[in-house]
């Protein structure tokens, strides 16, 4: 049987972690294996799904979070808390008003925050050009877009 939404026995809070019935979900193929898992429903609902049944997720403010981030020639990559490493999207990333950056990741379909030190290695590639800051990247400005 369907649990609807407002039933949620799980958790991701906003630094990525899970948890399940109020306990942090520490093992590390169950908590990969989750995130493997984790879809969205036509109504944005965050869920998993292993086939037998599918369990609603509440996600405190996104499912996947930045961890790292590297420079290799024109291009950054990411790596996630689900440690999977992806190109970072320019033309995605914003930053809100808490001045914490936000891009979209596994093809678009989620939104991942920066943590601190991702934001920290980032900032280090942003050039300040009045008010705002703009990344470079293959001769193309990419603008730090407040949402």
């Amino acid at each position: 049987m369907e649990k609807k939404p407002d039933e949620t026995r799980v958790f991701i809070d906003n630094r990525g972690n899970w948890f399940q019935d109020g306990i942090e979900i520490k093992h590390r193929l169950t908590y990969l294996y989750n995130n493997k898992l984790l879809d969205r429903d036509k109504e944005g609902r965050y869920y998993i799904d292993d086939g037998s049944c599918r369990l609603y997720v509440r996600v405190e403010d996104t499912p996947f979070v930045v961890k790292m981030l590297r420079k290799e020639g024109e291009d950054y990559y990411l790596t996630l808390n689900d440690e999977t490493e992806e190109k970072l999207n320019l033309e995605t990333l914003r930053i809100n008003d808490e001045n914490i950056p936000y891009t979209k990741v596994k093809n678009g379909k989620f939104s991942a925050r920066f943590t601190r030190p991702a934001y920290y290695e980032l900032m280090k590639y942003a050039v300040q050009e009045g008010e705002g800051f703009y990344i470079e990247s293959n001769g193309q400005k990419h603008h730090l877009v407040k949402s």
